[in-house]
């Protein structure tokens, strides 16, 4: 199956329990689906707007549920991009300052900045090839013929 192929099936795999959790939360979820899910808006969202889209657009939930599912599915570089990226915003958690999670890129500073940019583009190269090797996991996990 060609890389466009995996994508798209991944897509739409993964795309119906974003459903799911945009409809009911979080806690609706399975774990598996959580994973799922978390990893579907980690992907749309780093590819659109970089790690900070993605954590200020759906929180330390989804980033915790994304942690876990790169460890399940053995994605070491993005797990390691992904909390490095969490590590440059992990000092303003409880910042009086912010009132919203849209808050923390007015307080990064341009190290930071800089550090997400860099990680952001590590991610893009994809080293753990993520689609393909979620798509398969989690077929197999939930058992679901394709």
């Amino acid at each position: 199956m060609e890389k466009t192929d995996i994508c798209d099936n991944w897509f739409d795999f993964a795309s119906s329990f974003v459903d799911k959790k945009n409809d009911s939360g979080w806690d609706a979820l399975t774990p598996e689906e959580q994973e799922i899910t978390a990893l579907w808006l980690l992907e749309v969202d780093l590819y659109n707007g970089g790690f900070i889209q993605f954590f200020c657009n759906w929180g330390e939930a989804a980033y915790l549920h994304a942690v876990r599912a790169l460890q399940a599915i053995g994605a070491v570089h993005a797990l390691d991009i992904i909390q490095s990226g969490y590590a440059c915003i992990e000092r303003l958690s409880g910042d009086k300052r912010l009132t919203e999670l849209w808050d923390i890129p007015q307080f990064l500073t341009e190290d930071e900045i800089e550090r997400l940019d860099k990680l952001d583009k590590q991610f893009w190269e994809d080293p753990d090839k993520i689609a393909e090797i979620a798509h398969r996991y989690y077929v197999e996990q939930l058992g679901i013929h394709t």
